[in-house]
């Protein structure tokens, strides 16, 4: 029997967007971070696009008896 094998490193580049409550900017506007990681923690974030990557790895061939 014979075969091909390879590795495949696969990634998915994702953008996504939160648009801000007018409470949320005024926090952001303070600029603490605490405030800020916190909006970012709770945000219901919402798909834009996104891209899938391959980065194929080179064939090797088996072959076994």
């Amino acid at each position: 029997m014979a075969k091909l094998t390879r590795t495949v490193n696969y990634a998915n580049f994702r953008w996504e967007e939160y648009v801000l409550t007018e409470e949320e900017l005024k926090q952001w506007k303070t600029g603490d971070e605490d405030l800020q990681q916190e909006i970012v923690d709770n945000a219901d974030w919402d798909l834009l696009r996104d891209k899938p990557i391959d980065d194929y790895g080179d064939v090797e061939f088996v072959e076994e008896d």
